[in-house]
């Protein structure tokens, strides 16, 4: 019995056979002659083959004469059960080959992929077979270059061609990206509904997760197969632990509705998870663009189950974001009404905080989240302040050490919570955070301005403190017969926003360094610019000018340039010529002075100070570095930012100083003394931020606070120097800045402290302050059972025969032993897992060189190859046990 044609094997063979004969107008083929569909079987490019049944040689010659009636692009097919030998030299002479091609689906298919041999498995799915055959395309599928066609390739192909899905596309994470595009969608959807269950049964028994496929490929083959990553979204917010009971209605609802009845958890999990990922990948990539419209269609959905409130479970979703936020902000008014507060109370906040970094559009709103994480910074210091409050500064230079290392990252801080948030909650938190915050930095400017009363009065000299005008004679002189330097004046830069142009800087590759031993840099008084700039840039107290300025630098031989001499005159020039010129000079320093700082408290604006924020501040350390210069950055005063200060109108000084003779007030303290400059070497000067003498403005100074007086000073270059009288600093932040509120010296940058006795974390683990390598030993240290156990242990395994021969072996590329105590207790510390970021900070290095030293830790570490210490994206971690282990400690 001869096969009964289709039009897939017409099309098949015919592809075939032009594939050999592009020319060819006639094809015999043998077959049934019965034909029950169009009589056209449309071909690729618009060609057609229009199909003849033949039952006899006459029917044959028939058809033949009516070739001519056909268009000159289609062929004639005739369908024959007659063989060629049967026909005439007549008729085999027109037909493609000169003979009755045998119509074999088998045989077409092993054409169309260009195989051998077809899998047993693949030829019991007639439908697949028979779809493979029906769309084949006229160049055939893609070579089975084995020669052996199975159940794999064949559907790959046919998902390929019918779908869009490509082969790497049919896991799931692939698919979930592949239903973004609707047109896809649309596809699948097209495709006949046995084929297309025929597909969905391989997709969803050729993967791992075929359980999740089979969701997935419901969703997409339903009314809702456009939303597929969005239900996805909804699902992974829907079955996180904190909300798996909460949302189990709203959840069995959707999935009903999306793939007709409800997943199992850990189906609708995958689900979310893979969905999750592939957004977070967008967003990475490409921003909102690409995903903007699934993030809110699945904001859509979840309200449409009325679970818009369980959306903070959602690492992506936006409304989630608010919902953390709105948690943080709950979590700090909470704590703030304990009656005791200690870094032990901090858990869940710090879990609150945790959920909002780790949300996918952080990025989107960064300075919203920024201040959430400045919020808990400061509860940080304020639980540090309460549990452990320091003893008030013994000295002036002790207050002004506080402001430096500690307090200046709390005015960071604060300048940015003040700012407040959306969400009225929230915004409440932050004013009752504010008030807090703003009360204890109260009492340490009082201490610190009546010590400076004390010290200014006296005329005491305190060698621990480095007056203003001495920069230059005590800093400036000696670097410069060193170094080529680049004097850059920031009028008006407090600590707090240096800390901020330091931090940002060194980002861009820029290395502080300080002065060792440390001396805080103090204002002449009234702390403002005619006479603080002008002893600076003179070297002696002076009230003076620009022009006294650019004199006393001229005497030296040194070009100064003020605001109006450092820009262009003309386009495309970033400094004008004589700047330039002067900074590639032969002067062995060159002085410029930049306003930015000092404007903004008549203009306005509080947007978080970057490098670019400041006017030529790059470009001038820019020019300085090509120029082989060493930056040195300093101010003349600092300021205080406008919060809701009152005005005691008194126009005798200015905005923050007066000379009037009326009665000190409980907020003022009298400055007199030879350090005085105008009043007749007596003013008048609030402690109170919150005090002011003239208009509104949006900051002042001219005040006796810290914030004012106080006055940063650091050595910038691009690499780390060797100068006598600097060290480089690395991590300046407090331990309560970076989240490790593990003692009362937390004020202080980890490079600077002694070690100092665990404290009890809020997660119920004990949690070691870990001494750095520049750190003292602690005076009187008590260790409990568990600490001395912990480093007992290192202190043996450090010891140990199998770790002193590896030292000995790896002593040129091995990290020494003292250092590998400190990092081996670091991460013990840690539970034996820290982030890059902690490891630096007690090795006292720079972030970017952690690797180098856990690679030369693993050389002594890492025994026979066993992985004891490793880094794993972010994070170092320890393998105590084994290494115990290996060094033959029980």
């Amino acid at each position: 019995m001869s096969l009964l044609a289709t039009p897939a094997l017409v099309r098949s063979k015919v592809v075939d056979v032009l594939k050999a004969d592009n020319a060819a107008r006639v094809v015999a083929l043998l077959a049934s002659p019965s034909w029950t569909h169009d009589e056209r079987v449309e071909l690729s490019n618009g060609r057609g083959a229009v199909v003849r049944p033949c039952v006899s040689t006459l029917a044959m010659r028939d058809a033949l004469d009516q070739l001519d009636d056909l268009p000159s692009s289609d062929l004639l097919v005739l369908l024959t059960d007659q063989e060629s030998a049967e026909l005439g030299d007549s008729i085999r002479a027109r037909i493609a080959g000169n003979k009755v091609l045998p119509l074999d689906r088998w045989y077409q298919l092993t054409s169309l992929f260009r195989c051998r041999e077809i899998a047993p498995d693949l030829t019991r799915m007639s439908w697949a077979v028979d779809t493979l055959l029906k769309y084949a395309p006229s160049e055939g599928y893609e070579p089975v270059r084995s020669g052996y066609l199975d159940k794999e390739a064949a559907l790959s192909e046919l998902c390929h061609h019918l779908a869009g899905l490509d082969r790497a596309d049919l896991d799931l994470a692939a698919m979930l990206q592949w239903t973004l595009d609707p047109a896809h969608i649309e596809r699948w959807r097209a495709v006949e509904e046995p084929v297309r269950a025929g597909l969905s049964e391989w997709l969803v028994g050729r993967s791992r997760d075929g359980r999740v496929i089979d969701a997935v490929v419901r969703c997409m083959s339903g009314e809702h197969g456009e939303d597929t990553v969005a239900v996805g979204l909804v699902l992974s917010a829907l079955t996180q632990p904190g909300v798996l009971n909460d949302g189990k209605v709203p959840r069995t609802m959707l999935e009903t509705r999306t793939v007709g009845g409800a997943l199992a958890d850990e189906v609708a999990r995958e689900w979310g998870k893979a969905a999750d990922a592939l957004v977070q990948r967008r967003l990475t990539a490409g921003g909102r663009a690409g995903v903007g419209e699934v993030i809110h269609q699945a904001e859509e959905i979840l309200a449409e189950q009325n679970a818009t409130a369980l959306a903070y479970a959602s690492v992506i979703l936006e409304v989630g974001l608010g919902q953390r936020i709105a948690r943080l902000g709950a979590e700090i008014a909470r704590l703030l009404r304990k009656r005791s507060l200690s870094p032990a109370h901090l858990g869940p906040m710090e879990e609150a905080l945790g959920d909002v970094l780790s949300h996918a559009l952080v990025g989107d709103h960064a300075e919203r989240c920024r201040r959430a994480a400045m919020a808990a910074r400061l509860v940080r210091w304020v639980a540090l302040q309460r549990s452990a409050p320091p003893k008030p500064a013994p000295d002036l230079a002790e207050a002004a050490r506080r402001q430096q290392s500690g307090d200046a990252w709390v005015d960071v801080a604060r300048a940015r919570v003040w700012e407040g948030d959306v969400d009225q909650a929230v915004a409440d938190a932050y004013a009752a955070l504010c008030e807090v915050v703003d009360g204890i930095r109260a009492e340490h400017e009082e201490r610190f301005a009546r010590l400076l009363a004390d010290h200014v009065r006296t005329g005491s000299t305190l060698t621990d403190l480095l007056p203003v005008e001495d920069v230059l004679t005590d800093v400036l002189l000696p670097l410069a017969e060193q170094q080529r330097v680049l004097v850059l004046v920031l009028d008006g830069l407090s600590t707090g926003v240096a800390r901020e142009l330091v931090e940002d800087l060194s980002t861009r590759g820029w290395s502080e360094h300080t002065l060792t031993p440390e001396r805080p840099v103090i204002s002449v008084l009234p702390s403002i610019t005619r006479v603080s700039r002008t002893s600076l840039l003179t070297g002696r107290l002076a009230d003076g000018s620009a022009g006294a300025e650019r004199a006393a630098f001229g005497e030296r031989g040194w070009p100064l340039f003020h605001k109006s001499n450092l820009t262009a005159a003309k386009a495309g020039s970033a400094l004008s010529t004589e700047v330039r010129e002067a900074i590639s000079g032969t002067a062995r320093v060159v002085g410029a002075v930049v306003n930015t700082v000092d404007d903004t408290l008549d203009k306005g604006g509080r947007t978080p100070w970057t490098a670019d924020s400041v006017d030529r501040f790059v470009e001038l350390l820019t020019a300085g570095h090509d120029a082989d210069r060493v930056v040195l950055l300093v101010s003349d005063h600092g300021h205080v930012h406008e919060r809701g200060s009152r005005l005691e109108s008194d126009s005798s000084g200015g905005a923050r100083f007066r000379t009037s003779t009326r009665p000190v007030e409980v907020d003022e303290v009298e400055l007199s003394g030879p350090r005085v400059l105008l009043g007749g070497g007596r003013v008048v000067a609030p402690w109170n931020e919150k005090l002011r003498y003239a208009k509104q403005r949006n900051g002042y100074h001219g005040g006796a606070s810290a914030q004012e007086v106080v006055i940063p000073l650091a050595l910038l270059a691009r690499t780390a120097l060797d100068v006598p009288g600097w060290r480089v600093r690395h991590h300046p932040q407090p331990d309560w800045w970076v989240g490790t509120t593990t003692g009362a010296e937390a004020d202080r940058p980890a490079a600077e402290r002694a070690p100092s006795k665990r404290k009890n974390g809020g997660n119920g683990r004990r949690v070691a302050s870990v001494p750095t390598l520049t750190s003292a030993p602690a005076e009187d240290a008590l260790f409990g059972a568990e600490e001395v156990a912990a480093e007992s242990w290192i202190t043996r395994v450090l010891a140990s025969d199998a770790v002193t021969a590896q030292l000995q072996r790896v002593r040129r590329g091995g990290m020494p032993a003292e250092r590998l105590e400190v990092l081996l207790r670091a991460l013990d510390a840690h539970g034996g897992a820290a982030t890059r970021a902690v490891v630096a900070r007690v090795l006292d290095i720079p972030d970017g060189r952690v690797a180098n030293q856990v690679a030369a830790a693993q050389r002594v570490v890492n025994l026979d190859g066993y992985e004891v210490l490793t880094i794993e994206g972010d994070t170092v971690r320890l393998n105590a046990a084994l290494l115990r282990t290996q060094a033959g400690e029980t």
